[in-house]
């Protein structure tokens, strides 16, 4: 017969177990007090409070490495067990600076938790360099340095390179901000331009030599801008005149003027000069034009385009040689375009000293009933019954380039016609 073993018997096993369980606790519990140390890698750097430090000197954080570093840690086993690279924060201690410039600066690590019995025992790398130093802000004025290109000197203007925007705002360290001697855009184009050219182009900051900075700490507004060189077309126009308060059948072309510029040289866009064909100057009242009468007009062009020539003012002068200015009494008072329903004639028998001008042969033989008095009522504002005093026009029909200076009036009886009331009155009688 077999002798049975002590393993072949349940309960002393279980026992067993129950026993082995509490030793193996209890070598566990033992061990998780034991200090040990461990490595994390990939711990970024904090650098949320280096701002508000350093600007409490005057100072802003220009640059600054930012690797990840590699933190050797010691605790006991059961804080450092699970760590990881959130859990542990590394910042630069900036407490040593005083003064603008680049700086060495010591990390230093804490463990997010504080509850943890866990020891920051090595930092790698164990410093960073980081730059300081004073914010400035500046405003250039972007010039442009455009080369190459040319124009048809005989029918073309080159106008002054206009840039877009004009101006740029630069921020950065005051040392670089001090290098900076001027802002331009630059191309040479290498072409014969016959209208207007325009390129948007990079900004380029230069020192003082004229050699372009590497500014790599230095912000700007705007970064780049937009040039345009006009191009305009050059043409000859001649000048023009108008007049008004002209008498019927007054022959206006036969007046004989001096004017000090017919012509003047512009230029404009190109598209548009072709079609320009006169500058007018304004406007000359035949009632105002006396002997000898000089007016000056300011010569006015489209916007886009330039003078040339610079000629701001043209003098106009009436050359009224062999030409004499007499008064006379005008009784030959007319008035014309009645409205319908009223009645008016001229209460007013005559008007007296009414200057005429014209050749002396002809106003030498004019007599009184040569010139005619017209009030136009179509032309008033607005018909009133009563005596109304209105503006007459003077004329001298049929006697060629004569013409009255001056302004006159008449007083004109305007009635209403009853003549639709008085019908209107009979018919009711008869029915």
């Amino acid at each position: 017969m077999k002798k049975e073993s002590i393993f072949d018997n349940k309960t002393f096993l279980v026992v067993l177990s129950v026993v082995m369980a509490f030793f193996a606790w209890l070598f566990v519990a033992l061990d998780s007090n034991d200090t040990k140390g461990k490595t994390i890698s990939g711990v970024s750097i904090d650098m949320e409070e280096v701002d508000e430090s350093i600007g409490k000197l005057g100072l802003s954080t220009i640059s600054s490495e930012q690797p990840k570093v590699s933190v050797r840690v010691e605790g006991v086993i059961y804080d450092i067990g699970n760590l990881t690279a959130d859990d542990i924060r590394v910042y630069p201690d900036i407490s040593k600076v005083t003064t603008a410039g680049m700086h060495t600066i010591e990390l230093k690590g804490e463990v997010v938790d504080g509850s943890k019995d866990i020891t920051i025992e090595e930092i790698s790398p164990s410093s960073i360099q980081i730059k300081f130093d004073s914010l400035q802000t500046k405003t250039l004025e972007i010039k442009a340095k455009l080369s190459g290109y040319s124009a048809p000197a005989d029918n073309y203007l080159i106008r002054d390179v206009s840039v877009s925007p004009s101006s740029v705002a630069i921020t950065g360290p005051a040392e670089d901000i001090a290098r900076i001697s001027q802002c331009v855009v630059e191309k040479d184009i290498d072409q014969e331009l016959t209208s207007s050219y325009t390129e948007t182009l990079p900004l380029k900051f230069l020192d003082a030599d004229g050699n372009e900075l590497d500014l790599k700490y230095v912000v700007s507004d705007v970064t780049e801008a937009r040039v345009t060189i006009p191009i305009l077309k050059k043409k000859v126009v001649p000048v023009t005149l108008d007049f008004i308060n002209v008498p019927d059948g007054f022959p206006v072309d036969e007046l004989d003027f001096t004017i000090s510029n017919e012509e003047i040289e512009v230029a404009g866009p190109p598209e548009a000069i072709d079609n320009y064909a006169s500058i007018p100057l304004g406007q000359i009242d035949i009632k105002s034009l006396d002997l000898n009468k000089t007016e000056s007009f300011e010569v006015k062009l489209p916007t886009g385009f330039v003078n040339t020539q610079n000629i701001q003012n043209v003098l106009v002068q009436f050359n009224s040689e062999g030409m004499i200015k007499k008064s006379f009494n005008v009784s030959n008072i007319v008035v014309q375009n009645v409205p319908l329903n009223y009645e008016a004639q001229a209460t007013t028998q005559e008007i007296t000293n009414v200057e005429i001008v014209g050749p002396q042969e002809i106003v030498e033989s004019l007599v009184a009933g040569d010139i005619v008095a017209t009030v136009d009522l179509q032309a008033s504002s607005s018909i009133t019954s009563g005596q109304v005093e209105l503006p007459v026009t003077i004329s001298v029909p049929k006697k060629g380039l004569v013409w009255a200076v001056g302004d006159y009036k008449a007083i004109v009886l305007i009635e209403e016609n009853n003549v639709t009331g008085q019908q209107d009155e009979a018919t009711e009688n008869q029915s």
